[in-house]
């Protein structure tokens, strides 16, 4: 399942956090995202997930009783490919293997409407991933969200050796 079903969602680094987590007993550097994206139109909402759009709008205005609401949404892990334009072909780069967690919308002081605000977590990420991220902070960039591929792990899954079949025991008579 993609995060959103239109491609090129325009998204602000608000901010970037980095720690470190432990896989299979190797320390990686994680970088952790906080993304908003502002304004969450009803047809961006329902890009997301259709009770989204049901839960934060009628019709096309926002439901007014609604500060702040926290959805649970089963999303895989993403492929998200970053223009710097709608209007970009090519992406400037790609972040492959991203958990999403945290999806919540939001309404801000002197701003119309939701505001919908996710964390986008990878790692380990290299130099040149870490320049592009700092320059991209405050700023807006447009994301594609794909499904991630899952990776063949090749060290641990060996095939099986045959089985041999086994009959019953005949004995043969020799002259």
């Amino acid at each position: 399942m993609r995060l959103f079903d239109f491609d090129k969602v325009g998204c602000y680094l608000d901010a970037i956090g980095h720690r470190v987590e432990d896989q299979d007993g190797t320390e990686v550097k994680m970088i952790d995202l906080t993304l908003r994206v502002q304004p969450l139109t009803p047809e961006l909402a329902g890009a997301l997930d259709r009770d989204v759009r049901t839960l934060l709008f009628t019709g096309a205005d926002p439901k007014p009783k609604i500060k702040t609401l926290e959805f649970k949404l089963a999303v895989a892990r993403q492929l998200a490919r970053v223009f710097l334009l709608a209007e970009d072909e090519t992406p400037q780069i790609a972040f492959t293997d991203v958990e999403i967690s945290s999806v919540r919308a939001r309404t801000e002081k002197g701003v119309d409407g939701f505001g919908l605000v996710f964390y986008a977590s990878f790692g380990p990420v290299g130099k040149d991933e870490l320049e592009y991220i700092c320059n991209w902070y405050t700023q807006q960039r447009f994301i594609t969200f794909d499904p991630q591929e899952a990776a063949l792990d090749l060290a641990h899954e060996a095939p099986a050796p045959p089985r041999r079949r086994r009959g019953p025991v005949r004995e043969f008579a020799t002259q």
